[in-house]
């Protein structure tokens, strides 16, 4: 039987994170977006600046899931930024949600779950109370969250060249994704 532990990512993390960025990514996204936009999103270069800057971040989080010692999934999110690069901030909520992948072939095991009620636990510990997510509006992913509680917050643009857009989701309360159904 394979082991899932979750634990709080380290700087020395940063290629696995990114390798599993990536290839979440590419699954996810090649049958929603062009193939262009996909290959610019999962340069493995840019991407693994983006996490070394991101895991020597203190004001960032990452946790991520282990299956039989190999990171296969993770949960990365900050305190609500004032400004998000391509979309609107939520300035209801404390935390964003900035990213959660699972690697596809460790998906339906319920890790996904448990990164978010990890997630929840450690905001609630930190003394924050809401968490906020943008997902694309046609991605699948959407109806996941919505089954864990998250309720729809709004639709905006995303890629403005594109016609693109993201639906906003968010927990009010965290605490009800602490005993998601089927957390490890």
């Amino acid at each position: 039987m394979s082991v899932v532990t979750l634990r709080d990512a380290t700087p020395d993390d940063a290629i696995e994170v990114t390798a599993v960025h990536n290839a979440a990514w590419r699954t996810t996204y090649s049958a929603l977006l062009p193939a262009e936009v996909v290959a610019e999103r999962t340069q493995m270069v840019p991407r693994l600046e983006l996490w070394r800057a991101w895991l020597g971040d203190p004001s960032r989080r990452t946790i991520v899931a282990l299956l039989d010692g190999v990171i296969c999934g993770f949960s990365a999110f900050r305190p609500m930024p004032e400004r998000l690069q391509d979309t609107e901030p939520l300035p209801d909520f404390d935390t964003y949600l900035e990213a959660l992948y699972v690697l596809q072939a460790a998906q339906k095991r319920g890790i996904g779950r448990a990164l978010l009620a990890a997630t929840a636990r450690a905001l609630r510990d930190d003394g924050q109370h809401s968490l906020a997510l943008h997902v694309l509006a046609t991605n699948p992913a959407r109806d996941f969250y919505v089954r864990l509680g998250a309720e729809w917050l709004r639709d905006v643009p995303f890629l403005r060249r594109a016609g693109w857009d993201l639906s906003a989701y968010g927990w009010r309360d965290v605490t009800v994704l602490e005993g998601a159904p089927g957390a490890i």
